[in-house]
């Protein structure tokens, strides 16, 4: 029975997308201009609907932020705001203040040190540029301050990145998948991050992107974007399953389809790259400052060692506050998730898609401590989101999906005014302070 449930799982992956699971995609007669077609106005229309109705909680609840001024006490303040400082500014609030010192100063060099100890300190060496030096390159190019110009580049970005992930998650999924994937993904809780001064919306973009390329077997582009990601966000690594899944389902259908010598050591070099890739900044850090462990230093100035395994944070956290209950949620949740992605369901999702859905939630348990920042976090795994797509498919919700997924949304995009007020504006500086 297992062999044969395997046998089943694997010639999912290459079925085509059964009529049931997918929306007819005839509504767009031959002709049709590109901003009228459902798969660019319905991502953005719901992007935009999500954005301006987060822009209103940042508008309307900044007004409340405290005054943020050097030498406070509890956090790093190297541009001063007022109180209710505004919308674009508040944009910049927590890691939005060493982005802007990046955009405008660049990256220290020696690193810097405290005068007592000589212990190197938190400095911008802890996060990646791409977003905060193609915040640079909108401000030279307009002449906007970096509040103004990092916000607007993450929504636009963000809207592509939507665009293309509803493009992918149809050509994949079917076109109900992708309808879920984008509604899920934009009313997320902490999806109101795609128009602040982080670097989310880029990292969206760049994995969008690099499955896409990956999908199309454009293996060029996707050396290339495994650069970009790995100097977007430290989560290179997590490409290596979605290479793996994709080359073996290659070599499993090598009679079927031409799988030359030369592809194949190609996929075996980009899987280890995205290996490699993960010590390029660390590397760049090293090269620049003179100090072969300055990215070491700099994590640890925060409290994280760089490459700890982080898993017995989460267990220690599930025991000492839920005790034998949360025990049994979380291997039930985990148990649930681990049957799914190994079942015919999520293989009809493709390779690519299948091994980005299985390898972050699992690198971020495994890398990543517990901490307010996972929700912001999981809003990278977004193909997870396809699993609620599937649940809404099921013959009993199958009649109101529609209603069922605009209830969840509205749902979401109420708690996202929470998370705005509980997680973004700077009510206070104390210890117990929330962050995103």
């Amino acid at each position: 029975m297992g062999g044969g449930r395997s046998a089943r799982v694997a010639a999912a992956f290459t079925a085509p997308i059964p009529p049931e699971e997918a929306v007819p995609r005839t509504a767009d007669a031959p002709g049709t201009p590109w901003w009228r077609r459902f798969a660019v106005w319905f991502p953005l229309a719901v992007y935009a609907v999500t954005r301006l109705i987060d822009a209103v909680y940042f508008a309307v609840m900044q007004r409340s932020q405290i005054p943020m001024v050097p030498g406070n006490g509890a956090a790093r303040v190297i541009f001063p705001t007022p109180a209710g400082p505004g919308y674009w500014p508040v944009m910049a609030n927590w890691d939005g203040q060493w982005y802007h010192e990046i955009a405008v100063l660049g990256y220290p060099d020696p690193l810097p040190t405290d005068p007592v100890t000589g212990k190197v300190v938190q400095n911008p060496w802890a996060f990646y540029p791409m977003f905060p030096m193609l915040t640079r390159a909108v401000m030279r190019v307009t002449g906007l301050d970096f509040y103004v110009a990092g916000g607007l580049l993450s929504t636009v970005v963000g809207a592509v990145a939507m665009v293309l992930l509803f493009r992918l998650v149809d050509r994949a999924a079917g076109r109900w998948s992708a309808i879920v994937a984008t509604v899920a993904t934009t009313t997320w809780v902490a999806a109101p991050v795609l128009q602040t001064d982080y670097s989310e919306a880029c990292a969206l973009l760049v994995i969008v992107l690099l499955l896409t390329a990956l999908r199309g077997r454009r293996y060029w582009w996707v050396l290339v974007l495994l650069v970009a990601l790995a100097l977007t966000r430290n989560l290179v690594l997590i490409s290596a399953p979605p290479l793996i899944a994709h080359a073996a389902l290659r070599w499993l259908r090598r009679d079927a389809e031409p799988f030359p010598w030369r592809q194949r050591i190609g996929l075996a070099g980009l899987t280890v790259l995205s290996g490699a890739l993960t010590f390029l900044w660390p590397t760049i850090c090293r090269v620049v400052t003179g100090d072969k462990d300055g990215y070491t230093k700099t994590m640890a100035a925060w409290g994280v060692d760089a490459f700890e395994i982080k898993l017995p944070t989460w267990l220690d956290y599930i025991d000492a506050d839920y005790g034998k209950l949360g025990w049994l949620a979380c291997l039930l949740a985990v148990g649930w998730f681990v049957m799914k992605m190994l079942s015919v369901d999520t293989a009809r999702w493709g390779p690519e898609l299948w091994g980005w859905a299985g390898a972050y939630p699992a690198y971020q348990v495994l890398v990543t401590g517990i901490g307010p920042s996972r929700i912001r976090y999981a809003l990278l795994a977004w193909p997870v989101f396809l699993l609620l797509a599937w649940i809404l498919n099921r013959p009993r919700l199958r009649p109101r999906r529609a209603w069922w997924l605009t209830a969840y949304a509205v749902v979401l995009v109420v708690l996202q005014g929470w998370w705005v007020w509980n997680y973004w504006i700077i009510l206070g500086l104390h210890p117990d302070v929330q962050f995103p």
